[in-house]
């Protein structure tokens, strides 16, 4: 399914009128109190199932980043009355970070719309078996089946990342080389974003590619994705079949892999969609 962000222009003038109305209401709702000799002093809080949205995101960082990622995303969802919760991967293994992942679902009190930009969605998609979890959304991320790889995915249609992009350390672990991060992770990023990102990486362990996945949670909740058209990391055409086959809710930002850096109010966007829709 193919959605546009088009009708988010209208938001501005829908939260306006809104306003409006909800002004109109309190204002008869004082006066009744009045005439019936109450005074309201404290902020009375209406029901509305018009904004009615699952109460927790998790946020889900991907390989060789942080949380910090997701900072205008995070101040987009928190100023919207989101509660929101980034997790910092370990990327020490694979079953670290997803028990990372499942630590932060485990403190929600309540519904968790579950995000993973990245390798995050490798991430995601084990963790999202969690009861709690009543939705997922990929971000420019792997969406595997059940004994796939990041390995075999990116086999399977390479991107345009370099095959000698990596130094590997002694230990086992790796970032990606400086130039080839610029180009290839943090196009569409301002240059001078773009370099800060390349040098604050955090190695990741290797091992993490051959890990083959144990779960697929978009086979039991609904599922979203955003497809950066312009990815040089994990191929666009990628994207598009593992989220044909997730029967993900897609949109199709034209933007490099790092979305929720470049397009953050679009990617908050899609992330409070899926939380309405699950409530």
């Amino acid at each position: 399914m193919q959605i546009t962000l088009a009708d988010s222009r209208a938001r501005p003038q829908i939260a306006v009128e809104l306003n409006s109305s909800r002004r109109r209401e309190m204002k008869q709702i004082r006066t009744l109190l009045a005439s019936l000799g109450i005074a309201l002093t404290t902020p009375m809080i209406l029901p509305d199932a018009a904004v009615a949205k699952a109460d927790n995101i998790v946020l889900v960082h991907g390989m060789n980043m942080d949380g910090g990622s997701w900072r205008a995303v995070y101040a987009r969802l928190t100023s919207d009355g989101y509660n929101v919760t980034v997790v910092q991967l370990p990327m020490t293994s694979i079953e670290d970070d997803i028990a990372a992942a499942r630590r932060a679902i485990d403190v929600q009190d309540g519904s968790v719309v579950l995000v993973g930009h990245s390798y995050g969605g490798m991430v995601i998609s084990q963790a999202g078996t969690h009861p709690d979890v009543k939705a997922l959304v990929y971000v420019a991320a792997f969406q595997p089946e059940i004994g796939e790889s990041l390995a075999s995915l990116n086999a399977s249609i390479p991107a345009e990342m370099p095959q000698d992009a990596l130094r590997v350390f002694d230990d086992g672990y790796y970032v990606v080389k400086p130039e080839v991060w610029i180009t290839d992770v943090a196009n569409g990023l301002p240059e001078d974003d773009a370099r800060y990102t390349a040098v604050f990486q955090t190695p990741a362990n290797t091992s993490i590619f051959g890990y083959t996945a144990e779960a697929a949670a978009w086979h039991i909740a609904p599922t979203w994705a955003a497809i950066a058209t312009g990815d040089r990391t994990i191929s666009p055409e990628l994207q598009r079949q593992m989220s044909k086959r997730s029967g993900a809710k897609v949109i199709e930002i034209d933007g490099g892999h790092l979305l929720q850096m470049s397009h953050p109010e679009e990617v908050a966007a899609l992330i409070e969609e899926a939380a309405v829709a699950v409530k």
